[in-house]
């Protein structure tokens, strides 16, 4: 983590602004009021403002905050002539939601009749696009998911379109969120509703005006930095929630360079709001504190008297012992029952649906094998053997497709659910089994349990096994994009090159590298050299190529689109993808792997000129 600067007066160019969003949705449709919300929201745009930010302040206290309105307070602040931004703070309080690897979602007003909510990360990098050095965000809201909440069918939206510039390298990013994934935060109640503080906003404020000393640099005097500012959220808010008999572990990310990462200490002098003292916990008992989460005990209460079940959202808690518990993700893995071997040395099994056909391109050829009609083999018409990467389609009976790409080497194991593939892993031709760490990966990404505050831990266990499963690999890349991490992205990238494997598509990207078609139909990129770098962990510092320096390279992407979901979402970068194939992220299903429905397939078929092989 970076440490304290040695500087003493800010480097912020003078011509450069300073601007900060304080979003705060209390009053999302069919869930809890949260005044909290509208208070921490009040609070952050109040010391924004004293601070010297152009701050805009955006609750829904008397109107609805809205996607048209979110993005016209951003575009406004971000139109062309506005002048350049060196640092921009997003703030939100409200409900919210984790899916899949660390794809944050902020719920608006009209989340529920719209079912569309803030992709917090493709936001994040939309950001990019304008030319701003430094991004910090704030979350507080809940980061949990119950195990079937994909039934939502939320649409991640990144509220700003395409900016208008290509990214000049990646803007140093701060992130301070107030759970992480699985756990919920909550607000303490005050005399009345203006007085009711989110705990994580509260214990954040405080530190932000000055006045708590250990919120304080040990090495600027006087100065509350990035770092210091996350050490001290990582202790106290867990030592405040234990206080009130709940577990609220934030998470804090702080990556502001040296020098340029202060939030206390350099500008206006702060003359702060009077906090009161947290009130003592037997005076909570018989008032429930509000829980900024949609499987809490109070919304699903709402949500019943209503007429609307928590099935029928999708929202069934773990903890209740009369919703029957399915089969974990680990188990249905296990059980897959796949072919060691296909003679092309690569293809799918399938379990969980029946196949009708696979897509191919013409100068491939699809097979069912064994009288399995989920067993397929894949090679080439000239070779017979797969020795390149191959984008499929598995039609399944339904119509729906899954949109795959087939591995020389590998065997794919695809597990199907109502929507779609909820699983995919890749064993090399041979292999008994699926990697366990594949395996286990995918039970904890289904669980909510890649934990954001070990990021950086949890990439590196992600990555040893990248070469055994592609699966691993892309996955710890969406965990440094959510840190903004580019340089490690294009590492994993150059890995693949250097061990003759394609590079996962999700990876490639990521990494924000341009690509072409060479004359052989196979998608090629230019991967940057990347410099090297300190450690910043101890399991870091033991394997050196998570920080070693890499030289530049060309190499070949697996297939032409992203094999999780979420990376649709990111296909407007430029480089990579074409706007066709953008177009059609509207006809995805919820499933966690790509699969679309029947106009999507036939539409994808077209577009790469996929031939149909029946059984």
């Amino acid at each position: 983590m970076p440490s304290d600067a040695a500087s003493e007066g800010s480097p912020v160019p003078p011509d450069q602004r300073m601007v900060a969003f304080a979003i705060g949705v209390g009053d999302a449709e069919r869930l809890p009021f949260l005044a909290g919300a509208h208070n921490g929201a009040r609070g952050f745009h109040a010391w924004a403002i004293a601070s010297g930010y152009e701050s805009r302040l955006v609750i829904d206290d008397n109107a609805p905050v809205t996607f048209p309105r979110l993005k016209a307070e951003l575009e406004a602040v971000l139109a062309p002539g506005s002048g350049p931004i060196h640092r921009m703070l997003l703030y939100f309080a409200g409900h919210g939601l984790i899916r899949e690897a660390e794809e944050g979602l902020w719920l608006l007003s009209h989340w529920y009749s719209e079912l569309r909510a803030v992709a917090v990360e493709v936001l994040r990098r939309r950001l990019y696009m304008h030319g701003i050095r430094q991004i910090g965000i704030f979350a507080d809201a809940c980061r949990s998911l119950p195990p079937d909440v994909d039934a939502l069918d939320l649409t991640a939206d990144a509220v700003l379109g395409r900016g208008p510039r290509k990214p000049e390298g990646t803007p140093a990013l701060d992130k301070f969120i107030a759970a992480q994934d699985g756990t919920a935060t909550f607000a303490v109640p005050g005399a009345s509703p203006d007085d009711d503080r989110c705990l994580f906003s509260g214990v954040l404020l405080e530190a932000l005006w000055g006045t708590k000393p250990s919120a304080f640099s040990q090495i600027l005097p006087g100065k509350i930095t990035s770092s210091s500012l996350g050490k001290y959220l990582t202790t106290e808010v867990p030592a405040l929630s234990n206080r009130y008999g709940m577990q609220v572990v934030p998470t804090a990310v702080p990556a502001f360079p040296e020098g340029d990462n202060y939030y206390f200490g350099v500008g206006p002098a702060l003359l702060p709001p009077e906090f009161p003292p947290w009130p003592p916990a037997q005076e909570l008992r018989s008032v429930p504190q509000q829980v900024l989460r949609l499987d809490s005990p109070k919304s699903a209460q709402g949500l019943s008297e209503k007429g609307v079940s928590q099935q029928e959202l999708g929202l069934e808690s773990a903890r209740d012992p009369s919703v029957k518990e399915k089969l974990s993700m680990e188990k249905r893995l296990h059980d897959l029952h796949a072919p060691t071997h296909f003679e092309t040395r690569a293809g799918f099994a399938v379990e969980g649906a029946r196949v009708a056909a696979l897509w191919t391109p013409p100068d491939a050829f699809a097979e069912a094998q064994h009288g399995e009609a989920c067993w397929w083999r894949v090679g080439e018409r000239n070779g017979f053997v797969l020795r390149k990467p191959v984008p499929v389609l598995v039609e399944l009976a339904d119509g729906t497709c899954v949109a795959t790409t087939a591995l020389p080497e590998f065997i794919g194991s695809i597990l199907c659910e109502d929507f779609g593939s909820s699983a995919l892993v890749y064993r090399a031709v041979g292999e008994l089994s699926a990697s366990e760490a594949a395996v286990k990966a995918l039970g904890r990404l289904e669980r909510g349990e890649l934990r954001a505050s070990a990021v950086l831990d949890e990439a590196v266990n992600l990555r040893q096994e990248k070469h055994v499963d592609p699966v691993l690999g892309a996955v710890s890349a969406y965990l440094y994009d959510a840190i903004g991490d580019l340089d490690s992205i294009r590492r994993i990238a150059w890995a693949y090159h250097k061990k003759h494997q394609a590079i996962p598509y999700d990876v490639a990207l990521l990494a924000q590298i341009e690509a072409h078609v060479g004359s052989d139909g196979l998608l090629r990129v230019d991967i940057p050299a990347v410099p090297a770098r300190e450690p910043r962990t101890v399991k870091e510092e033991r394997f050196p190529w998570t920080h070693q320096a890499t030289p530049p390279a060309r190499a070949v992407v697996a297939g032409f689109w992203p094999l999780l979901r979420q990376g649709w979402a990111f296909l407007d970068d430029p480089g990579l993808a074409t706007p066709e194939l953008l177009e059609l992220t509207s006809h995805l299903t919820r499933a966690r792997f790509s699969t679309l429905h029947r106009e999507g397939a036939r539409r994808l078929s077209t577009l790469f000129g996929l031939q149909r092989h029946a059984r």
